[in-house]
């Protein structure tokens, strides 16, 4: 679609496979309801949205204004009005979020993994993609056919993790695979010269492969951690979870690498697109010094995110092994929640 359309496109794919889902979705997934659920609560979804939306906006714009006072405003707002949602969360007896969960180690351990894991994968990802475009000068499709390691990576961690599991604890499974997406992380770390493009789909795969039975093991051992009735809760927090660190993945880490390539240049480009551009309009000479510069100061970018993304993996082996995420985990084992029901 890239190659072809503009940028937009690529969200039209998804539109007949969600009209399909909306049309038939009623029908074939009926929907299970508790006897205990409540009511939705638009102003904790507004809350959240807002909260969401403007720390994000506000960190995007860092790298682009040259004045952040806005940004730094959104950032402000954006932290208020989250400290309001968790407020009502707490005061709400069937809240939206239900933060008493985090009371739970074992429940906490795993969101967290699953929160961070999201934040380095979508950020080096964005890092990689772009590298294999702009820097090494593949086409959208080629790009998109080099970068398929990543998703294969995550299928085949995802779909050999429950064998894996048999053998060793769950726990010991997850923290061993984040090892080696930290170990994939920092083969990035090497990327340069003609030696780049084996370890970028090397690298991504390995990344990608070590996630496996955090993905496929986390909502088992997030559900198991937690009480029955509390268990859609947990569900749903851990799918959340993930794409909430993917989005959180793209500002800050796209943030750094775009700090990292201004600093590179001393100011004479904003971003590696804009000195393509630009290259294109200068005499030969200096078009080809810029684009030069240019290029390693995004490859220095996609080198600190190889970092920042093995330090997140490692720190998230470690914290899975302290907390020990339990199997599974009786009510009566959880003081906060056995005082609730009584």
């Amino acid at each position: 679609m890239l190659q072809h359309f503009w940028w937009g496109s690529v969200f039209l794919v998804a539109v007949p496979a969600m009209a399909l889902l909306l049309l038939t979705g009623p029908v074939l997934l009926p929907e299970f309801r508790s006897d205990q659920a409540g009511r939705l609560d638009p102003a904790s979804v507004g809350l959240s949205l807002a909260a969401v939306l403007l720390m994000v906006y506000g960190l995007k714009q860092l790298t682009v204004e040259s004045v952040p006072v806005v940004p730094a405003v959104a950032l402000v707002v954006g932290a208020a009005i989250g400290s309001l949602f968790v407020r009502r969360q707490l005061r709400l007896e069937t809240p939206l979020l239900d933060l008493r969960l985090f009371r739970n180690r074992p429940f906490t351990a795993v969101l967290v993994a699953l929160v961070f894991a999201g934040i380095a994968m979508a950020g080096t990802g964005l890092l990689v993609t772009q590298y294999l475009q702009s820097v090494l000068g593949f086409s959208p499709v080629a790009s998109a056919v080099l970068f398929a390691p990543m998703g294969l990576g995550v299928a085949v961690g995802t779909i050999t993790a429950p064998a894996l599991a048999r053998r060793v604890k769950q726990t010991t499974a997850i923290a061993g695979g984040l090892v080696a997406s930290a170990l994939g992380s920092l083969l990035l770390v090497g990327v340069d010269g003609a030696s780049a493009l084996p370890l970028v789909m090397i690298g991504i795969a390995v990344l990608a492969l070590g996630t496996g039975p955090l993905f496929a093991l986390g909502t088992g051992l997030v559900v198991g951690s937690v009480p029955p009735e509390r268990a859609g809760s947990a569900a749903s927090m851990s799918e959340t979870g993930n794409y909430f660190g993917g989005s959180l993945g793209f500002a800050l880490l796209g943030v750094v690498a775009a700090v990292v390539y201004r600093s590179r240049m001393d100011g004479t480009s904003d971003s590696l697109a804009g000195a393509i551009a630009a290259g294109r309009s200068l005499p030969a000479g200096q078009g080809a010094e810029l684009l030069h510069a240019a290029r390693e100061a995004f490859t220095a970018g996609l080198h600190l995110t190889g970092v920042i993304a093995a330090v997140i993996f490692a720190g998230l082996a470690v914290l899975v092994l302290i907390m020990r995420p339990a199997t599974r985990t009786t009510p009566a084992a959880l003081p906060e929640y056995e005082a609730t029901r009584s």
